[in-house]
């Protein structure tokens, strides 16, 4: 069974995951997006071959409504399209500084579910992480999760938690393109090309995550696999613990969860 989405706003988070679900051909007749600029969305639409409107009429087609747009625009918006969706409509916010309980002054006796996602989903490599309130059932859950699997791995959790998820999934990938970065710089300064320091720092990086997910062994684990007595893994090893490396990260992920309050 298909399910229609509709998404509100071109922005890039909605251009991330319509690019990630557009790679399964099928879903192309079952995502709408909205907005309310016609040339922006024109823009949008640019080799996608999607319906895109103006008139948020068109949302009562809908199974599923994504906001997309920015977090003080968000229940405005919702605000705005509500008489134009289905009592059973599942509403999606994807703004990081929005709550369910803010949401519900909108959308009291509707479907809610805050969701996550990060940058990745346009790879369909991407982590969705998704809290919802009490108006969702476990077959919304499974609906949803049938969708959003396609191009992200998903969790559901407390919505107390919501607030360090950006840290944790959405931001992420910012550390890791860091980290990529400097991985090439110093192999081009050994004489590395540009582009191949990339792909194998990068691949390197994408190895390392499914080693952890394949294997479910304790990073740890993996790394003293590597890190041999007197070695020079060990000794690279040494100087990141040296410079604060593990330091540094959760002190970016602290701060990030300080700038993130709800």
């Amino acid at each position: 069974m298909s399910y229609r989405l509709g998404f509100i706003g071109a922005g890039k988070m909605v251009n991330h995951i319509v690019k990630g679900l557009l790679k399964d051909p099928d879903m192309q007749d079952d995502i709408i997006v909205t907005g309310r600029n016609q040339q922006k969305l024109e823009k949008f639409n640019d080799g996608k071959g999607i319906k895109v409107s103006t008139d948020y009429r068109l949302l009562s087609e809908c199974d599923i409504i994504i906001n997309g747009v920015s977090s003080d625009q968000t229940l405005h918006v919702f605000n705005e399209v509500k008489s134009h969706t289905r009592e059973d409509a599942i509403h999606i916010s994807i703004a990081a500084g929005v709550s369910i309980d803010e949401m519900e002054t909108i959308l009291s006796q509707h479907k809610v579910v805050r969701n996550m996602p990060n940058i990745a989903v346009s790879v369909q490599e991407g982590v969705m992480v998704m809290a919802a309130n009490a108006h969702i059932s476990e077959e919304d859950k499974r609906i949803l999760d049938e969708i959003f699997t396609r191009i992200a791995a998903v969790a559901w959790v407390e919505e107390s938690l919501m607030k360090y998820v950006p840290s944790l999934t959405g931001s992420s990938p910012t550390y890791t393109f860091l980290m990529i970065e400097a991985m090439a710089d110093k192999a081009v300064s050994a004489g590395f090309p540009r582009q191949q320091a990339y792909m194998l720092a990068a691949q390197a990086v994408v190895g390392a995550g499914k080693l952890v997910l394949e294997t479910e062994s304790h990073p740890a684990v993996l790394k003293d696999q590597i890190t041999t007595s007197g070695g020079s893994t060990i000794q690279g090893v040494m100087e990141l613990e040296n410079n604060g490396f593990r330091k540094s990260v959760i002190q970016a992920m602290e701060a990030i969860n300080n700038a993130n309050k709800k």
